[in-house]
């Protein structure tokens, strides 16, 4: 079975690290080698420390603070049209929006569907994670620059996991962090973050100065946030 577990609540309460221009940044000082774990999986950088007291931590990526090793997430596997455009309607009765004129299967249902990954499990059909928007916010234009928010309630978002033939939202819940910052979400395969052998689910997104992360467990039917997840304004 797909078992997802809470982060250990002994790392601090606000763990991010963010991006400013092209390096990344946590806000107060951090002293000697900080080991930082991403996408990229895990590397140590020393810290410069601001005239206002922020660590500076060279080039961007890397997202949260830790104290172990932690391998790189697994590289999603593509997923196809029909199977996006069969999420974005699921996400739909999720978020809640109306029909839309976009022709694109992501978006047909009038919600955006921004991150989504297969999740195999033991002798059990996989399911799929999915997070969506209600406005279709944050997408390049041809011409440069991103579609902007319209509506107080585009940045509404949600996560949720489909079952494998997408007909059934297993599990669901609103994405804060996206909803308070504007930011388009975006999830990374499930990993082991705190070594007690079950996965955790990860979001995280960043809109010009505000920055947010969460994570999540299943307990039951439900999605719990875990502890520490947190948005903030960048430096």
């Amino acid at each position: 079975m797909l078992v997802l577990a809470l982060l250990a609540c002994s790392l601090a309460p606000d763990v991010g690290v963010y991006r400013s221009g092209r390096n990344a940044v946590v806000r107060g000082e951090l002293e000697g080698e900080v080991m930082l774990w991403g996408a990229e999986g895990t590397v140590k950088r020393t810290p410069t420390i601001d005239e206002a007291g922020n660590s500076w931590l060279g080039e961007a990526g890397p997202l949260w603070r830790t104290s172990r090793e932690i391998p790189a997430p697994e590289k999603a596997a593509p997923v196809t049209a029909a199977l996006a455009e069969r999420a974005s309607f699921r996400m739909r009765e999720v978020i809640g929006a109306e029909a839309s004129a976009y022709p694109e299967a992501d978006r047909a249902s009038g919600v955006a569907l921004r991150s989504m990954i297969k999740v195999r499990q033991d002798l059990a059909p996989p399911v799929y994670l999915v997070v969506a928007t209600r406005g279709q916010h944050g997408i390049p234009q041809p011409g440069g620059g991103v579609s902007p928010v319209t509506d107080p309630r585009d940045c509404q978002a949600s996560l949720a996991i489909l079952d494998a033939e997408m007909d059934k939202v297993l599990a669901s819940i609103p994405v804060d962090g996206a909803t308070v910052t504007c930011a388009v979400p975006s999830l990374l395969s499930p990993v082991d973050k705190d070594g007690d052998g079950g996965r955790d689910i990860i979001v995280h997104g960043q809109s010009e100065g505000k920055g947010f992360r969460q994570w999540f467990a299943i307990d039951g039917n439900q999605l719990v946030p875990g502890p520490g997840s947190a948005w903030t304004e960048i430096p």
